[in-house]
């Protein structure tokens, strides 16, 4: 716990010194969060409905397909740093598990709630950043 409330301290102060430097430029990743939260939905609503497989292939996908694939793990770990980023990507490991291990519906929406605002967060601190997406692919 001690370790969150670090983490999210370093997050509070990123979204201080980065408010006066807001880019014009369109959001990238808030748009790129959301599709992360719509498979986060879709996992918890298949869990509810009782398709523990479908719930989480929906969870790899936000994970592997959308927070990985599209560089946002990249872009948070070097701009808002490493152990808040090692601590937000397990909690995507902890909620395939907890659909893995039939936890309680109430144990996963508060494990999927905590992605939705991580994402929500962290993508309005590298959108105020001004982090372009394109400077972590490979291969250029």
């Amino acid at each position: 716990m001690r370790s969150m409330s670090f983490a999210m301290a370093v997050v509070g102060a990123v979204l201080v010194m980065t408010e006066t430097a807001k880019s014009e430029e369109p959001p990238i990743w808030q748009p790129l969060a959301e599709k992360i939260v719509d498979f986060i939905d879709k996992a918890e609503v298949r869990y509810q409905e009782g398709d523990a497989k479908a719930a989480q292939r929906a969870v790899v996908e936000a994970y592997f397909g959308v927070f990985e694939d599209r560089k946002m793990e990249a872009a948070m770990r070097t701009t808002i740093g490493a152990k808040h980023t090692y601590l937000v990507e397990k909690q995507f490991g902890s909620m395939r598990k907890a659909i893995k291990n039939r936890e309680s519906p109430d144990i996963v929406n508060e494990i999927a709630e905590g992605i939705r605002q991580a994402m929500r967060r962290d993508a309005k601190v590298l959108d105020e950043a001004g982090i372009p997406a394109g400077v972590f692919m490979v291969n250029q």
